[in-house]
Order: structure tokens, then C-alpha cells, then sequence
């Protein structure tokens, strides 16, 4: 197998409840994924992370207690996986866009 990560996740997570000011959650959540080190590239609908499940996994976990922490009574997560187990980068996607 590769050094290169195996997985990319395309994430949007949509936190919700009574009188929550999303505009004000949705940079808390953003900046989860661009303060772990992992390659991202956030974008208008989602945010693309490359790296292990795991890894990946336990962001979304800390992404979704920052929504509850501000304030959401729940958050919903929509998760895309591509996985190959010869390694992805996200770059290769981006230039090929």
C-alpha cells in the first residue's frame, strides 16, 4: 500500500435548533477541520479531508459537539466516502477539476 492517505470525505455538517445563528457556528465547525493538520479544501457545501477513517471519523465527531456546544439542539452530518487503497490526494482532485 501507499504512504498517501487512503480515503478523501466530502462532510457538511448542518447544525440545527430553535433561534441558532448558524452563520455564527458554521466558521467554529469549519475550523476544526483546517486546525487538524489533515489536507482540506473547504468549499461552498462542504469540506473535503483527506486522511484515514479514523482520523477523519474523529473530527466530524469534535465538528459535531462544536454545533451542540454553541448552541444546536442536534446536527446532521452528511458524509461522502472515496476510498482507494492505493492512496488518494486531494490535489490530484482539485486539478482535475
Amino acid at each position: 500500500m501507499s504512504n498517501l492517505a487512503a480515503n478523501t470525505v466530502g462532510i457538511q455538517i448542518l447544525p440545527n435548533g430553535k433561534d441558532v445563528d448558524t452563520d455564527g457556528i458554521i466558521p467554529s465547525i469549519v475550523k476544526v477541520f483546517k486546525d487538524s493538520g489533515l489536507p482540506c479544501h473547504v468549499g461552498p457545501m462542504e469540506t473535503v479531508v483527506e486522511g484515514t477513517l479514523d482520523e477523519i471519523f474523529s473530527l466530524i465527531k469534535q465538528a459535531q459537539q462544536v454545533g451542540i456546544d454553541a448552541g444546536a439542539t442536534e446536527v446532521l452530518s452528511n458524509i461522502k466516502i472515496h476510498y482507494k487503497p492505493d492512496g488518494l490526494k486531494l490535489e490530484d482532485k482539485l486539478t482535475n477539476v
